[in-house]
């Protein structure tokens, strides 16, 4: 009889996991795009194949809060070719991407407990609290029943590597943005994967102390993940990203993505 029983409990169990695992797999997954100028993107849209025009059909596109195409605009980040790459990796997900960046802004701007002088400090006071910004457009497609946080790809630091005592304190910034943003999403185990910064450093001379400070966070913070940026193409400032080396951005935030072994029914 208890051998009967455990054997009950045992299936119950079995079918019990496999009902969550298979929930979570065929929820959407959402994927928040943030950063500043090379998440804004300036790859040329009319440069782009018939391919990449085109929508991936599982995927929706959300700018500042409002549905569109992926390809409406002059210029584009890394949403096209993220799109296309993770669209393929599940194709029997509904994928929401929700975009919300702002050009020259440095983790002063972005920092959860927002200071105008610190910002200040960074020229981009202007900007205002970005994080609550950040927070309100990602809740506003969010459907909580429906829908899981699966990434937040994370594309900034080349304004703190101008000036060495943003620089200094970026570590510290990051983090507390990484735990406020979990947070507020209310998703705990959600990946993080930012982009390398590699601007020119006669311009940015504090680029070594960033990058520092996103190996470390590589390291420190949980479920986050470092994508490589060093050999993507250029525009001719070699600060921005032109139409090859966003798709290849793109592309590798998915990859990586895929490969880090996040189990969806984990999320």
């Amino acid at each position: 009889m208890q051998r009967l029983f455990l054997k009950i409990s045992s299936n119950l169990l079995f079918v019990f996991c496999l009902l969550a695992s298979s929930t979570a797999q065929t929820k959407e997954l959402v994927f928040l795009l943030a950063g500043q100028s090379n998440m804004v993107g300036q790859g040329t849209t009319s440069e782009l194949s018939a391919h990449y025009r085109r929508d991936p059909s599982n995927v929706s596109f959300y700018f500042n809060g409002y549905k569109t195409s992926l390809s409406r605009f002059k210029h584009f980040g890394p949403e096209i070719g993220f799109a296309h790459e993770i669209a393929r990796r599940y194709p029997h997900n509904k994928i929401k991407l929700i975009k919300f960046a702002v050009g020259g802004t440095s983790m002063f701007a972005w920092h959860p407990q927002w200071n105008a002088a610190k910002a200040n400090s960074t020229r981009n006071a202007s900007a205002g609290a970005l994080f609550k910004k950040l927070v309100k457009t990602a809740k506003i497609p969010f459907d909580e029943e429906n829908s899981i946080f699966a990434g937040i790809l994370w594309m900034q630091g080349e304004q703190d590597a101008k000036y060495p005592i943003a620089a200094k304190q970026y570590a510290n910034n990051l983090n507390s943005f990484v735990s406020a943003l979990r947070h507020e999403l209310n998703a705990p185990s959600v990946a993080f994967l930012m982009g390398k910064v590699n601007p020119p450093l006669a311009l940015f001379p504090a680029t070594h102390a960033v990058q520092t400070a996103q190996n470390l966070a590589q390291q420190r913070i949980r479920n986050c993940h470092l994508i490589k940026t060093s050999d993507l193409e250029k525009r001719n400032d070699l600060l921005h990203y032109n139409t090859s080396g966003q798709l290849e951005l793109g592309k590798r935030f998915a990859r990586v993505f895929a490969k880090s072994k996040i189990k969806l029914s984990s999320l």
